[in-house]
């Protein structure tokens, strides 16, 4: 039925969704052709299909009005993976992973995970005030995919108090009564392509999209859940920093493996390491689980009783771009999308770290000098165990494999690794240590080869190998991208450095990296497109690019900054870090390579020190290519800076890159060609002077009709503009208007005069000479008038 709509045009769907509301057609193919018609008219104003046809379709008009529906589907649509199994196996798969398993089991929280004191601070039943919610509102996201049942937005409720409102009171009523609507227990799951075959629903990662208020009320059921534990020390933030408000869990992760692994190989200490993977982490949660943890952390029984009412028969539906699913009881498992799921979850992992919080198993954990020993990293469901010896790293993994049992978790062996440092003699080598979990050895990670832990990758020498690998390689293909597409050269450096150098910035912050490596390798490949986008030589300065709009540049920078603000965020995190142990790393590696980037308090300042770097090197150093900035900037009225912008940016691309080469000198003049060693000849070819930029644009005396043309249609524009001004006479050197000689006689003719009724008399003389001879040229006109301003006066 719905099939043939595929093959639809846009004005083919209009009419098609216009005869069936006239004859009250079935409601879903209603809202299909509806669904259809409005992704057709986001990618594109026209027919899909003008996508793939390059001469009808419009780059620029579609990148202008959606930057991110362009980077979405022009950009990133060719890696776009899709499911490809029908709707029958989806159903299947997903009905097993969401069906109740053992739905009486209980879960009696065992006696050797230690009991949590009483809270000392009480837990606030009040439902959520006005203001709280406007605050949750506030801090979603625009972009955010609404609920497909609805398609209700959030930026409904961002912009209109009325309807936060009426939330409120609907969201008190809820709150108070402890049970949530059906209506909210509907939503629709999409499926996101994790790796390997698409033909498997496996491979693909269910994120849930529930209805607006929805979201917001368990948004601030999460707010007020996780105030009550954070109060009471309840959560462990040391080891467990998935998920957590005000912490840079993955940052702090990873610095400090990293800083173990430094000082294991440095030092010759011993330390194995053992990533652990659990399947399917956040679907396999038994709901009974949920109440028993609730229950361990003190939760009260009203909010138990909402968080029960809210997973009791919850339904969702399957959606791909080809089908959707019959409606399935969500019987077991946390829904990723929902915005209390990963507290939940965290709080059912609670329970397995204070077990292993006690000193007894925290003695097992690598440490140097004796001081804060480290033996378990976890990051929601990332987990990792790092002991001094095989011997206690296996305790602690028995440890695991007995929580998981009871939990009724399941851990994919397959997907777990070991890695191990040890001392052979007088130097540290990786070696393969040999480790059981659930009964199943744990796979090795072979002899120089890496592991991968929160998208950083750790091997023996800490080579960063794999980061500059993929940085050069995902540069050379973004770029190339780009490069490809029929797009004006300002949208070319708008992609770049809105998305491309987005991409770029996980490598730049978790990788060890040095500032001269992004330089020389990461900086030489975007500079060597921008040139090449702009038309700039190789002799020709990037400088004036580099420079904000209001400085006549195109605020942009190279990698090299992006990288240099991405280690400013690392160091800021791991400065300001709840975690003392993460303080002690900041402190530790102060040194000399990283206060270059301790220096900076933000990225801001970061970008203030790289333009004011480059002014200064046009106004002191590229004398040629600086001209331009140096007289403009001293000389010229601040509003300039402002229509110039604007204008540059609407002009095609022959005079857009005509104005990039005039700004800083790099165009080809004879006297250029020969600074290049291009041409041995720098003279003009008419007079025999020296062919400069300045002689072209306004000193050869065998042009003097085309600088007379442009001086003279400045001249019109202004004489035209101000005929409108009522009560005054105007009097211009140019055909059609009185002459300014009428008054000042023969000896003086100014380009305009403006007599007003007021008996005030305004004088105006163009100069539009070159811009170093700004100066001279005022300096000329006002020597030449200064007597006849005195006679007026």
């Amino acid at each position: 039925m719905v099939a043939e709509y595929k093959e639809y045009t846009v004005k083919e769907l209009k009419k098609a969704l216009q005869n069936l509301k006239s004859k009250k057609g079935e409601l879903s193919e209603i809202k299909y052709v509806s669904r259809t018609l409005r992704d057709r008219l986001r990618n594109n104003g026209n027919d899909a299909d003008d996508l793939n046809d390059s001469e009808s379709f419009n780059h620029n008009k579609y990148l202008e009005r959606s930057f991110w529906g362009y980077v979405k589907n022009i950009i990133n649509g060719k890696d776009a993976v899709l499911p490809s199994f029908n709707m029958t196996d989806c159903l299947s798969y997903f009905s097993k992973s969401l069906a109740k398993i053992n739905p009486n089991k209980l879960f009696v929280i065992p006696s050797w995970i230690p009991k949590l004191s009483d809270p000392a601070v009480q837990f606030k039943l009040d439902p959520p005030t006005y203001q709280q919610i406007t605050n949750v509102i506030r801090k979603m996201k625009s972009s955010g995919s609404p609920c497909p049942l609805d398609q209700l937005s959030i930026i409904s409720f961002k912009h209109c108090p009325y309807l936060r409102t009426y939330l409120t009171e609907l969201i008190h009523d809820i709150w108070l009564s402890g049970t949530v609507p059906t209506e909210w227990k509907r939503a629709c799951t999409i499926l996101i392509h994790k790796k390997g075959n698409n033909n498997d629903p496996s491979n693909f990662r269910p994120i849930t999209l529930e209805s607006i208020p929805l979201k917001v009320f368990t948004s601030c059921l999460r707010n007020a859940v996780y105030s009550f534990l954070a109060s009471n020390n309840f959560v462990e933030h040391n080891i467990q920093k998935g998920f957590t408000p005000n912490l840079s869990g993955t940052l702090e992760h990873t610095a400090q493996m990293a800083d173990i692994i430094n000082k294991a190989r440095i030092r010759q200490r011993s330390v194995v390491i053992t990533l652990l993977d659990l399947k399917n982490a956040f679907g396999e949660i038994h709901h009974n689980l949920i109440q028993s943890v609730l229950d361990y952390h003190h939760i009260p029984d009203h909010i138990k009783f909402v968080i029960k009412s809210l997973y009791t028969d919850f339904q969702t539906s399957i959606i791909t771009s080809e089908f959707r699913t019959p409606f399935m009881t969500v019987g077991r498992g946390v829904l990723q999308g929902d915005c209390l799921s990963p507290l939940l979850f965290n709080m059912c992992f609670n329970t397995f770290i204070q077990h292993i919080k006690a000193e007894k198993y925290r003695q097992f954990g690598f440490s140097f000098k004796l001081l804060n020993p480290i033996h378990w990293f976890q990051f929601a469901d990332d987990a990792a165990v790092i002991t001094g010896q095989e011997s206690e790293n296996q305790h602690l993994l028995n440890r695991f494999s007995i929580w998981c049992q009871w939990s009724d978790m399941i851990i994919r062996v397959d997907k777990c690794s070991t890695f191990g440092i040890k001392k052979a003699i007088t130097k540290s080598v990786q070696y393969l240590p040999k480790l059981l979990i659930s009964n199943q050895l744990i796979p090795k990670i072979t002899i120089g080869e890496s592991f991968q832990y929160l998208g950083r990758y750790f091997d023996f020498h800490m080579s960063n190998d794999n980061h500059k690998t993929e940085l050069t390689t995902l540069l050379n293909e973004l770029m190339s991208d780009i490069d490809s597409k029929p797009l004006h050269p300002k949208n070319k450096l708008l992609l770049y450095s809105r998305y491309v150098l987005s991409k770029l910035a996980w490598h730049f912050t978790v990788a060890t990296l040095s500032k001269t490596w992004v330089t020389e390798n990461i900086d030489s490949i975007a500079n060597k497109y921008i040139r090449r986008w702009l038309e700039v030589p190789i002799s020709g300065t990037l400088s004036t690019v580099f420079l904000t709009n209001n400085k006549f540049g195109l605020s942009i920078y190279p990698p090299s900054v992006k990288f240099i603000q991405c280690q400013t965020v690392l160091r800021k995190a791991l400065k300001s870090s709840p975690n003392e142990s993460t303080n002690d790393l900041w402190r530790a590696t102060s040194n000399h390579t990283n206060i270059q980037y301790d220096a900076y308090n933000s990225t801001k300042e970061v970008l203030k020190d790289f333009r004011s770097g480059h002014e200064n090197k046009l106004l002191n150093q590229l004398t040629s290519q600086g001209s331009f900035f140096c007289s403009v900037t001293k000389f010229a009225l601040p509003q300039l800076s402002k229509v110039w912008s604007v204008a540059q940016s609407k002009l095609p691309k022959n005079i857009y890159y005509f104005t990039i080469r005039c700004i800083n000198n790099s165009l080809p003049t004879r006297k250029n060609l020969n600074r290049w060693a291009i041409s041995s000849n720098s003279d003009c070819s008419f007079c025999l002077s020296p062919e400069t930029l300045l002689h072209i644009v306004a000193g050869c005396q065998f042009y003097l009709n085309r600088f007379t043309w442009r001086h003279n249609s400045v001249l019109n524009f202004l004489a035209h503009q101000l005929q409108t001004v009522d009560g005054s006479t105007l009097y211009a050197d140019l055909n059609g208007f009185k002459s300014p000689s009428v008054l000042t006689g023969d000896t003086y003719r100014p380009d305009l005069l403006l007599s007003c009724s007021n008996g005030s008399l305004y004088v105006v003389e163009l100069t539009t000479g070159y811009e170093t001879n700004l100066k001279n040229n005022v300096k000329r006109k006002k020597d030449k008038y200064r007597e006849l301003l005195r006679q007026l006066g």
